[in-house]
C-alpha cells in the first residue's frame, strides 16, 4: 500500500497577466503563462490589495484546454499543484523557479444579463 504523507494542490481564482506561450520541450509541449491573483488584506489598519504572480504550466494535451482559447485578462479558475525547479547558474549559485502545474482550468465568463 502507497502511504501519501501530504497534499499538494492549489485553487486559484484570477486573471491571465501575461499572453500565453507555446513552450516546447523534448518531453511535452506546454502552455504557458501568468496569473494574478489580488487579495484584500489589512495593514495598519487600512484596506491594501495584496497581489500576488503566479508561473503556470499547462500540458498542451490537457482536456481542459482542448476546445478554447485563453488570453490576457481572462478570468480562469485553476486547479494544479505546486513544483519547484532547481537548477546551478554559470556563475555557480543554485537558482529555484516555483511553478503551477495545472491539472484543471476553467474559464470563468461574466455574462451580464440587462433588465428592462
Amino acid at each position: 500500500m502507497y502511504n501519501n504523507s501530504g497534499i499538494n494542490k492549489v485553487f486559484l481564482l484570477g486573471h491571465i497577466e501575461s499572453s500565453p506561450r507555446l513552450h516546447k520541450t523534448a518531453k511535452a509541449e506546454n502552455i504557458c503563462f501568468t496569473l494574478k491573483t489580488v487579495e484584500r488584506i489589512q495593514k495598519n489598519s487600512e484596506p491594501v490589495e495584496h497581489v500576488e504572480l503566479h508561473n503556470l504550466i499547462v500540458d498542451k494535451n490537457l482536456a481542459d484546454i482542448q476546445n478554447i482559447e485563453i488570453k490576457k485578462n481572462d478570468l480562469l479558475h485553476i486547479v494544479g499543484k505546486i513544483q519547484t525547479k532547481m537548477w546551478v547558474d554559470e556563475e555557480n549559485i543554485k537558482r529555484y523557479k516555483t511553478e503551477i502545474v495545472v491539472t484543471q482550468l476553467t474559464p470563468i465568463v461574466n455574462q451580464v444579463v440587462e433588465t428592462y
